[in-house]
């Protein structure tokens, strides 16, 4: 049997779909009452995007991460069809970006393409290890799509909290379910904790340290004067 859409009450944070393999950006609902489901338009600091209300099964008890956004109003079919015109524009956007990086020589990762309901601009966001100077690539970009193109560069970490994933344990990745913000990862974290230093068991998505190594590590003394130590999962 099919869940009843739950109404999710005015003023109430709420989580909007706007690419389905991204997360979800958290947006204030303002003055409409919407359901799970529903089709609306949502302003952020990068312009407006379509995107679907995904439901809350618990109040919101820590604050977003970055300052959310604003639903301004339910989407009409033509705002549906633009919306997904600009997801298959952006689809190849992504892959003439990642293959003019590689023929420039670039060394970067390109992570997603957006581009905002109003069409007059494209966002592309990227990982890079070092300064890239991708301004050749910009000017080609601009040639190519006649629109204002804006390269973002992000580290490693925000990339992986971008496109989410699972991690080693089976569940959603940390920095993108449920973290407001990076902890200071070590080695010697995963040593008080006697788990392998083998860089591969011990490292996320994006390459670097896993963030739950931090999660426990304060317990650690106390209960190690106990001659205990906390589940390993």
């Amino acid at each position: 049997m099919k869940d009843t859409p739950i109404p999710i009450l005015c003023e109430d944070l709420v989580r909007v779909v706007v690419i389905p393999e991204l997360q979800p950006v958290v947006c204030r609902t303002g003055s409409l009452i919407v359901r799970h489901d529903d089709e609306v338009i949502i302003e952020t600091a990068d312009g407006e995007f379509l995107g679907r209300v995904t439901r809350f099964t618990t109040p919101v008890v820590r604050p977003p991460r970055k300052r959310p956004g604003r639903i301004l109003r339910f989407a009409v079919a033509e705002e549906s069809r633009i919306d997904q015109e600009h997801l298959q524009q952006a689809r190849e956007v992504e892959r003439y970006v990642r293959r003019q990086a590689s023929e420039l020589n670039l060394d970067i990762r390109p992570i997603r393409a957006q581009i905002p309901l109003g069409g007059d601009s494209i966002l592309v966001f990227f990982t890079a290890e070092q300064r890239v100077d991708f301004r050749p690539l910009l000017s080609d970009l601009g040639r190519r799509y006649q629109k204002r193109i804006e390269m973002r560069a992000m580290g490693v970490r925000d990339g992986a909290r971008l496109t989410g994933g699972l991690g080693p344990c089976g569940r959603g990745l940390c920095c993108a379910t449920f973290m407001t913000r990076f902890h200071s990862v070590t080695v010697r974290m995963a040593k008080r904790q006697n788990l392998s230093l083998n860089p591969a068991k011990i490292s996320g998505m994006c390459g670097r340290l896993m963030c739950c190594l931090a999660h426990e590590v304060d317990q650690y003394p106390e209960l190690q004067k106990r001659n205990r130590k906390p589940p390993q999962g």
